[in-house]
């Protein structure tokens, strides 16, 4: 069921709603303009499977944990044979025994969503200590229950996110007020270094990329995200920086019948949405 933002015009509704039902399965949006306040929902609270979205509260965790001087960012974990699992990432090739700093696992996990990197970062940090930091934050609704790729997988329940949390979370560090203003800033550079751009991204910078630049020029469109995906879901939530205005956008997906369908709904439904915060 749609859920009306603040001032949300009916067309943006409309072309929303329209685009989500062409794709099938089930959308969670959760959209909001940082400097007017308007905010565009769509099931913005149902629970989502986290796919790799959930990295990015570990990653917040690894900062937090970094500022109370629990861990050094710049100590070196060892990898082992025994900690490489399947699925995106570089580690699961690399050699036993070579070490790899908190810092470059954290960039590892979402540049590349790396789940080796991610899985060695929930050893060193604590499941338990994620979670306890995103409900001290009030997003009750991001919950980390299991590491990425291992076996049994059924033993557990999914990760699980809301949109409605993860664009919060988004907006917190946006505005410096996770952990520090440092670490926010550190964090967003880190996340728009995110090597998988075919979503939220796409779409936008093929709109505003049309005009020849002039020479020194600052870069129109700068976007920090994280992708997720696993069998019948796409995910991509961002911090998207523009020439007039700022915003963060979360598009959860689960249950799409056919992923290059839903993959094309979620680039459309990211450029209506960019349309209408910059245009409005």
């Amino acid at each position: 069921m749609y859920k009306e933002g603040v001032t949300l015009s009916m067309s943006i509704h409309d072309a929303i709603l329209e685009l989500a039902s062409s794709a099938g399965g089930v959308f969670g949006i959760a959209a909001k303009n940082l400097s007017t306040g308007r905010k565009i929902l769509l099931n913005a609270d149902h629970e989502f499977q986290a796919a790799s979205i959930i990295k990015i509260p570990i990653m917040v965790e690894g900062f937090k944990q970094a500022e109370e001087g629990r861990i050094r960012l710049q100590a070196k974990v060892k990898l082992a044979d025994t900690d490489k699992v399947d699925g995106a990432g570089i580690l699961k090739v690399m050699s036993q025994g070579i070490k790899i700093p908190i810092i470059d696992l954290i960039r590892l996990m979402i540049v590349i969503s790396d789940n080796t990197a991610s899985n060695l970062l929930i050893d060193l940090l604590g499941m338990e200590q994620v979670n306890r930091t995103m409900h001290e934050l009030g997003f009750n609704g991001i919950i980390l229950r299991r590491k990425f790729m291992t076996l049994p997988q059924k033993a557990k329940a999914a990760n699980s996110v809301t949109p409605q949390d993860i664009t919060g979370l988004l907006e917190k560090i946006a505005k410096g007020e996770v952990v520090s203003r440092r670490a926010c800033e550190e964090m967003v550079k880190i996340m728009k270094e995110q090597q998988y751009n075919d979503l939220i991204p796409a779409l936008i910078r093929e709109s505003d990329d049309k005009e020849e630049s002039l020479v020194g020029q600052m870069q129109k469109v700068e976007i920090a995200h994280k992708t997720g995906s696993v069998s019948g879901v796409r995910h991509d939530a961002a911090i998207v920086y523009t020439w007039s205005t700022n915003y963060v956008v979360t598009i959860l997906t689960s249950d799409l019948p056919f992923i290059h369908r839903g993959e094309d709904v979620i680039r459309k439904i990211s450029l209506e949405i960019h349309r209408y915060f910059t245009e409005n």
